[in-house]
């Protein structure tokens, strides 16, 4: 029986076991192995933390976003969690909730971690594309490969698009909350984000492979 969370008034079913693999996607090929180096090399992000410089979605988590935290519940039966607004920082949150509005648009059920970025590129002067223009990375390009990767998966003549939590967007999460006890900080920030799309093996993997995000 599937358990449910809910964003604002949306209220998405979670799979309990395991992927809906009739839904999932055919994923790229990878011609070459991911060097572990690359993800060590996110490290450097730590220079781009902001947090002495008085970032604004640092110091103001959740000032001006007009939405109750109470009505922002993530939980999830198959890892035994629970993902919450109060875990993170204002920008990380309102990407993680503008997800659904991505895959319903695009009219797919499950959301997953290519609605994740998309959301993180389109948020105005966001942290994601600072870091990665400091990578050396044009965001439209970015964006573009996002938006091609998003047209080619399933499409679903319903209302139940954008209704479903798909593993690896869970995964990707957890990965971000890992980081964010790594470096010892208290919130799950958009740079965790990012860190964690590094492993993602449905779509961030080979979009920074594609990009030479490092």
């Amino acid at each position: 029986m599937a358990a449910t969370t809910s964003f604002s008034t949306v209220q998405l079913p979670f799979p309990s076991n395991g992927p809906s693999s009739s839904l999932s996607p055919q994923r790229p090929r990878l011609s070459l192995q991911f060097p572990p180096a690359r993800i060590r090399s996110f490290k450097s992000l730590k220079s781009l933390r902001l947090r002495q410089n008085g970032d604004a979605f640092r110091s103001r988590r959740f000032a001006g976003s007009g939405k109750s935290s109470s009505s922002f519940v993530v939980r999830c039966d198959s890892s035994g969690g629970r993902i919450t607004q109060q875990d993170f920082t204002e920008m990380a949150w309102q990407a993680i909730v503008s997800s659904p509005e991505v895959a319903k648009e695009n009219k797919h059920q499950i959301i997953e971690t290519e609605h994740l970025m998309k959301a993180l590129l389109e948020q105005k002067n966001g942290l994601a594309r600072r870091i990665f223009s400091k990578d050396g990375v044009d965001n439209t390009r970015l964006l573009e490969a996002t938006d091609k990767f998003i047209q080619r998966q399933p499409k679903v003549i319903s209302e139940s698009s954008g209704s479903i939590l798909g593993r690896d967007i869970e995964s990707l999460i957890q990965r971000a909350r890992d980081y964010k006890k790594e470096y010892g900080d208290s919130f799950v920030s958009v740079e965790h984000l990012v860190l964690a799309f590094a492993q993602d093996q449905r779509f961030g993997k080979q979009l920074f492979k594609d990009f030479q995000i490092s």
